[in-house]
């Protein structure tokens, strides 16, 4: 089968990508290894930036009638504790909802969507052959011009065209899942800090809550025939016992992301191209990878409409895209980078506390650029 475009993964930068360029009129094959609805509790917080960018993708309003509105962000860390309230409200919305309203739009515009696994990609003069292992154990070869890999920060495509970049410092990993029982949590994401560590708690609809802890790899070997009570422990020692379990009930399984690091050294190679936390995945701590996977799923259709247009070279058109990925990159890394120290480096916490409690606009504008309120 033949295609213009095919992407490796339908998460939010696979699906996004594949509903702008069947919009665009181009021929788009989406190759998926999960059955959807999925679950996943990475991914549940939404900024305003990223609902405003799902509203661009008419699908905002689809989605409104499954979110919790957030009002803002409470940080408690180093024997200080902040309120930081958004401009703009944003969303909490379970991860199995936003990938499904995706892909559902993706398919509603023309994009055709294949259960499996790509194994093996083969690249020629003009196009990429994608060799998908389908559930019944059959090889189905997809040809495209372009190939887009979206799969995540363990990305097949990005080893498989040699463009990752070696992984550097200490491996990180989060732990959590949705639990229902957890009182008092209102209407603001909570963060709760203590070096690299941190705890995260983002009410949902209906009582319930996503609780993430990020530990390093370390502590996880040295706890993992009791990783369950580790995480307890841990959540009540962050969050000094404002936080516990007692009558929580976690729904399904605890699930384990990481190692939270991955970077590529290019976002692109000959007819192909990274988007999503294939090309980087950031530090969770702001809540940024939604954003990013939208972003760079617009990005990447802009450049791909111009390559199958034949106005311009597809090395000119790459180029246009990592480019602006890198930007973008930059930018949302030195947000998140100050954010850090303000919250992490004890001196600087304390201060930032104190005024935030006597003169809070004054971190106005810093939270409107990490949440893309303006």
């Amino acid at each position: 089968m033949r295609y213009d475009v095919a992407i490796v993964g339908a998460g939010p930068a696979g699906a996004a990508a594949a509903l702008r360029l069947a919009r665009a009129g181009a021929d788009v094959c989406i190759i998926e290894r999960a059955q959807f609805p999925r679950t996943k509790a990475c991914g549940e917080y939404l900024s305003a930036g990223t609902v405003r960018m799902l509203d661009g993708l008419g699908v905002a309003k689809v989605l409104a009638a499954h979110a919790a509105l957030l009002q803002g962000v409470r940080l408690f860390g180093n024997g200080t504790s902040a309120e930081l309230r958004f401009s703009v409200p944003a969303w909490s919305l379970p991860r199995a909802t936003l990938d499904a309203a995706l892909l559902d739009a993706a398919l509603e515009a023309g994009a055709f969507c294949m259960l499996g696994r790509a194994e093996r990609f083969v690249c020629d003069a003009t196009a990429v052959r994608v060799d998908v292992r389908t559930p019944d154990g059959n090889i189905e070869q997809i040809h495209a011009s372009v190939l887009v890999g979206a799969d995540g920060a363990q990305s097949v495509v990005a080893r498989e065209f040699a463009l990752n970049a070696p992984s550097r410092g200490r491996r990180r990993f989060a732990l959590g899942g949705h639990y229902a029982g957890l009182r008092d949590l209102g209407a603001h994401l909570q963060m709760f800090v203590d070096g690299r560590s941190y705890f995260a708690v983002n009410p949902m609809t209906d009582g319930r809550a996503n609780v993430m802890l990020i530990v390093d790899e370390d502590d996880l070997h040295e706890r993992r025939d009791d990783v369950d009570d580790f995480m307890r422990q841990r959540a009540a020692a962050l969050s000094g016992g404002r936080i516990r379990f007692d009558g929580a009930v976690l729904e399904g399984k605890r699930i384990a992301i990481g190692p939270l690091a991955h970077r590529a050294r290019r976002f692109s190679a000959p007819h192909v191209l990274l988007a999503g936390d294939s090309a980087q995945f950031l530090d969770p701590f702001t809540g940024q990878g939604v954003y990013l996977a939208l972003r760079a799923a617009e990005l990447a259709s802009q450049a791909i409409v111009l390559r199958l247009s034949g106005h311009v070279s597809e090395r000119r058109a790459w180029g246009e895209y990592e480019m602006g990925l890198r930007r973008e990159l930059v930018r949302r890394r030195r947000l998140s980078a100050i954010v850090s120290l303000l919250v992490r480096v004890p001196l600087l916490a304390k201060r930032a506390a104190d005024l935030v409690e006597r003169k809070p606009r004054v971190f106005r504008p810093l939270v409107d650029a990490v949440t893309g309120a303006r």
